[in-house]
């Protein structure tokens, strides 16, 4: 599993969430995106690129858990 913030410095979320499912071993890495971002548009674009999940900052610990269970199937 991944966990990713959108805004980063020399290559954003988006970029590595990309370039991680073009890599044959790691194409369906769980990967799970943590921001503030909370736009619509964004929200579409890691679907985009096949983000496991989104969480907006702040959030809750057990918001955390939840999600990675979830994306984890546990």
């Amino acid at each position: 599993m991944l966990i990713t913030d959108l805004n980063m410095p020399n290559m954003d979320g988006l970029e590595l969430i990309k370039k991680v499912r073009e890599e044959g071993k790691q194409r369906f890495t769980p990967i799970v995106m943590l921001t503030t971002e909370s736009s619509e548009e964004k929200k579409k674009a890691s679907r985009e690129v096949r983000a496991s999940d989104w969480i907006v900052k702040p959030f809750k610990p057990e918001q955390l858990l939840k999600v990675v269970k979830m994306v984890l199937g546990e």
